[in-house]
């Protein structure tokens, strides 16, 4: 019989219990007390979570079976993926929680960080991810003050802390290996999209500067992030709205042209289709969240 796996925010934090929010941090020890060091199995269907073992030991429930960890581990949980934790009572470190949106744009932006979050990690030794563990004691920090740019800092922080233990993951591995043909091809499409996402190139232009058909080029990008080409650039648009939207005061119809939309109405229906809200509900929302 399958036993029923509940879905959380926050561990024994039903959605109705919590406000939203897009980023959370705490040490371990502060919700594992609660539940006799045990997190029971659970998993988290918009968010995805980071955590670093600074002391203590315990067994982490990773792709169906418990696997015992020591201090010095790092375990990265993707969103959806089933998991629990048995924690030492001296256990000592911290977990970061974060929105899965974050993770779908940096997964999209490199061939091997798609690789590494599309599965849970556990890194036996991440005492050398000193990237990551420094971005997540820095945002413990970050979280609780309101020092200018915190928000543009947090998500800084949040991508090395992912990178970081990305990275850890593959030199235990057996190091950087090199990148094939395709991966090279990923890597170049990638710069290209930075350089003229806001020109609204067609699709053909990306791939004749590959030397490749669009189809191929499409096919290369689809089995690589699971999204068509159009779809990448489409990503990349909406992130750099969606700043613009927050991190400016820029009126939407400014941010639309400085993006290559001609026309602020097509902008506004484009963005709605993207994320299922307009611009200036989206701008209303995430200040509101950030108090400004």
């Amino acid at each position: 019989m399958t036993r029923h796996v509940p879905t959380y925010q926050l561990y024994g934090e039903r959605r109705a219990d919590q406000a939203d929010f897009w980023l959370h941090c705490e040490s371990i020890p502060e919700r594992s007390r609660l539940h006799h060091w045990e997190i029971r199995p659970h998993r988290h269907a918009a968010f995805f979570q980071m955590l670093y073992i600074s002391n203590g030991s315990g067994e982490a429930l990773i792709a169906g079976r418990y696997r015992p960890f020591l201090a010095g581990a790092a375990i990265f949980v993707p969103p959806g993926a089933i998991h629990g934790f048995r924690f030492s009572r001296d256990i000592a470190g911290l977990v970061v929680t974060v929105l899965r949106d974050r993770l779908d744009n940096l997964a999209a932006s490199d061939r091997r960080l798609a690789a590494f979050v599309a599965e849970p990690r556990l890194i036996e030794d991440a005492g050398d991810a000193t990237l990551a563990i420094d971005a997540m004691s820095r945002l413990a920090t970050e979280l609780t003050g309101h020092a200018t740019g915190r928000m543009a800092l947090l998500e800084a922080l949040v991508t090395g802390a992912v990178i970081g233990f990305a990275r850890c993951a593959d030199e235990a591995a057996g190091g950087d290996e090199a990148m094939d043909l395709d991966g090279r091809r990923l890597e170049a499409l990638s710069a290209l999209i930075g350089a003229h996402f806001r020109e609204h190139r067609p699709v053909a232009f990306y791939a004749d500067k590959l030397g490749l058909s669009a189809a191929h080029l499409n096919r290369i990008a689809r089995r690589a992030t699971g999204r068509s080409l159009q779809e990448l650039i489409n990503l990349r648009l909406v992130e750099a709205a969606r700043r613009d939207l927050v991190f400016t005061f820029l009126p939407a119809q400014s941010i639309a042209l400085a993006l290559g939309f001609s026309d602020p109405a097509y902008f506004s229906r484009f963005f709605r289709k993207q994320t299922g809200i307009t611009p200036a509900a989206f701008r209303r929302r995430e200040r509101g969240r950030l108090g400004v």
